[in-house]
């Protein structure tokens, strides 16, 4: 199972943008920030195993219910050219749901995040949006911390979950926007909870149908799939819509046979 660690930056330091702009060594947890080519890339967390793009966040960390600066970014000074680095929010905020065993929608979400930096602030609510950006440091670090605050529904209640923001980096010095990437933050979620919603952020399956793991795609794995059949089985439910059923049937019978 992959370790995800949380950085424990003081609050102070996040609000008032007041992080070193000389670093001596990259903060673990950290999301790493690097140049690959021509483009940005992100990877970590620091100090960790590579989580392919998933990175972990605790509201409440620093004591604040519903708000946390972590992770933060992290490049190695001399890793970037002079100029800006900024995110793009790629989807509306997300809630893991326990009973389905999936993501709801964005509409289906009524609480909001917003993300801020000194007097910088960007809202995600049910759609894609920009955020901002902040300067490289002069030695070619980048090393910022945001503030992201979980916002109360229409009812001035914020429910207890896992919650997903997906974001890409990008830059203003011509580099390619980095990989799409995932935090998922606990927000007084239960251990099994958090597991679950991080495992259905992993590396995609290497062979969607071999649902008992022999390396072929078969008369067991079909078996596994009409059993499961008419629930929300993650496991077997292979288009992801939330139920096992037709459609997922015909995406076994497709792959049928031995694995790539």
């Amino acid at each position: 199972m992959t370790t995800f660690i949380n950085t424990r930056c003081p609050v102070g330091l996040a609000i008032f943008g007041l992080a070193s702009s000389v670093a001596v060594a990259q903060h673990q947890g950290d999301i790493g920030v690097a140049v690959d080519g021509d483009r940005l890339q992100v990877f970590g967390p620091i100090g960790g195993d590579d989580t392919g793009g998933v990175f972990l966040g605790v509201f409440g960390d620093t004591g604040f219910p519903g708000f946390t600066s972590n992770p933060g970014f992290d490049a190695e000074p001399g890793a970037l050219p002079a100029g800006r680095v900024g995110f793009r929010v790629l989807d509306g905020l997300r809630r893991w749901d326990s009973d389905l065993g999936s993501w709801s929608t964005p509409p289906e979400v009524g609480e909001r995040l917003e993300i801020s930096f000194i007097t910088l602030s960007t809202v995600v609510e049910d759609t894609a949006i920009d955020g901002f950006d902040l300067a490289v440091q002069p030695d070619g670090g980048w090393h910022r911390h945001l503030n992201f605050e979980l916002l109360d529904d229409d009812l001035g209640w914020r429910e207890p979950g896992v919650y997903r923001l997906d974001l890409a980096l990008y830059s203003t010095m011509g580099l390619a926007d980095s990989e799409p990437f995932t935090i998922a933050f606990d927000f007084d979620a239960d251990a099994d909870e958090v597991e679950a919603a991080l495992a259905s952020l992993g590396p995609a399956d290497a062979c969607p149908g071999d649902l008992d793991g022999d390396g072929v795609v078969g008369g067991g794995d079909f078996g596994l799939l009409l059993s499961a059949f008419g629930t929300p089985d993650p496991a077997a439910d292979l288009d992801g819509d939330g139920t096992v059923g037709g459609g997922d049937v015909g995406l076994l019978l497709s792959v049928w046979g031995p694995c790539p």
